[in-house]
């Protein structure tokens, strides 16, 4: 008789939510992300400066052409990134304009999203400023 165990057995593949990854063109690995983020090319999209954005301005660019998303406070342009994302564009469409904290979060908790996307920052995302009535 084997010796008892406390381990459960592993779960056939076929009970488990398997993620999909896609098959990318060529010179859109990770390599090749980290080679064009360190090159000096534009990735904020020409932002020059740091801004404050709020959920109104963010919901503008959800665009494959111009996508920007909002992840721990940090608004990143997001459009450069779409090609080399290993899920594929169209999930990473489905945070484009708008914060992608909880989804990024349940999806990608091991990755550090300040390194991987810095050179795409645009900004914070800030409250909707309030209105003043006199």
């Amino acid at each position: 008789m084997p010796p008892p165990t406390t381990t459960k057995p592993p779960t056939p593949l076929s009970k488990t939510k398997r993620r999909e990854k896609v098959v990318l063109a060529p010179g859109h690995s990770p390599l090749d992300w980290a080679a064009l983020k360190n090159s000096g090319a534009d990735l904020r999209g020409g932002a020059t400066t740091l801004t404050r954005i709020p959920p109104s301005v963010l919901r503008l660019h959800n665009k494959r052409d111009d996508a920007w998303s909002a992840i721990n406070g940090k608004v990143y342009n997001i459009t450069p990134y779409l090609a080399f994302h290993p899920g594929g564009e169209k999930e990473l469409m489905r945070v484009a304009g708008r914060d992608g904290t909880k989804l990024f979060a349940l999806t990608h908790a091991w990755v550090n999203v300040d390194f991987m996307l810095d050179a795409c920052l645009v900004g914070f995302l800030v409250s909707e400023p309030s209105s003043i009535i006199d």
